[in-house]
């Protein structure tokens, strides 16, 4: 008599790697003060102990699920940037589908802007009393900006970018202004068209 197929076993990896991603999930869900390794464990389908046994603390739990889940969607904004034509075109899809939540008419597949700004929000708060944590939150800050600075680097070869342009300078200033509007539209301060007019301001007068 047939058992089945036999299971296939997880590597190692693929075992962090799904208890990383539940991680995120939960930290979303419960808040990153809030939850338990036993919250991880259910969402990840595996015990307490194995959660345990794939991380030294809960700071290190909360700093590389934050950066598995930041690497992909920066990876994929930065994808569909470069999928613009170079210059003003990229940088403001960038900004965009970094600002926003993602949807049909930015091409959807991340969750920047709904759940992935809770999860920066949420470990954040927490980066203030971590080390580990304060140093993931700046590193994946520090990813963002050198992405979009790339962009502006490769804008100097059109018209859209100015020659006198300090890239890295400009990137920071515009992740900074992204980064105080994610809140705003949450919190109903200001909608998705008067966001969108304060990064174009915010691009205009950096470009000048």
């Amino acid at each position: 008599m047939s058992s089945g197929p036999a299971r296939t076993r997880l590597t190692h990896a693929e075992r962090r790697a799904t208890i990383l991603d539940a991680a995120a999930r939960v930290i979303v869900a419960h808040g990153v003060h809030g939850f338990r390794l036993q919250d991880v464990a259910d969402e990840a389908g595996v015990s307490q102990p194995l959660v345990s046994s794939h991380v030294d603390d809960r700071d290190e739990l909360i700093a590389a699920s934050f950066v598995r889940v930041d690497e992909r969607e920066l990876e994929a904004v930065e994808a569909d940037a470069r999928s613009a034509e170079p210059g003003r075109a990229a940088i403001v899809r960038f900004l965009r589908r970094a600002t926003f939540p993602a949807g049909p008419d930015d091409g959807g597949g991340t969750i920047v802007g709904g759940d992935g700004w809770e999860l920066w929000s949420q470990v954040s708060s927490r980066a203030r009393f971590s080390p580990v944590v304060r140093d993931a939150v700046r590193a994946r800050q520090a990813a963002w900006i050198a992405a979009l600075a790339g962009l502006l680097r490769d804008g100097r070869a059109g018209e859209d970018v100015p020659a006198h342009v300090d890239a890295e300078r400009v990137a920071l200033l515009l992740i900074t202004v992204s980064d105080g509007l994610g809140p705003a539209l949450n919190c109903g301060l200001v909608d998705d068209d008067g966001a969108r007019s304060v990064l174009a301001d915010a691009l205009d007068g950096a470009l000048r």
